[in-house]
């Protein structure tokens, strides 16, 4: 696995929190408006199709560094949604 790849991976799951309602509420206290969130979530996207370029371009086959990806995935998304739970009940 690539570290690079997990680090864009994660980051752009913590952007998908911070873009969606409930990461508007809690992070941003409801400044972001619906374009600036859109925006977000376009980047987000891009980061994590960086994600998987830069994973299935590291060694091994292409087949398996891409379902390692999807694997990976699950506790990406588990870290960004903790970060914003734990974010809520600092507030």
């Amino acid at each position: 696995m690539n570290w690079i790849s997990a680090l864009c991976g994660q980051s752009a799951m913590l952007m998908f929190v911070v873009a969606s309602h409930r990461g508007n509420r809690i992070f941003w206290h409801d400044r972001l408006t619906e374009p600036q969130r859109r925006i977000l979530k376009s980047c987000a996207a891009v980061v994590l199709l960086l994600s998987l370029a830069l994973q299935t371009l590291s060694d091994g086959t292409v087949i398996l560094n891409m379902i390692e990806w999807i694997l990976l995935a699950g506790p990406e998304i588990m870290i960004a949604t903790l970060a914003c739970s734990f974010r809520e009940s600092l507030v």
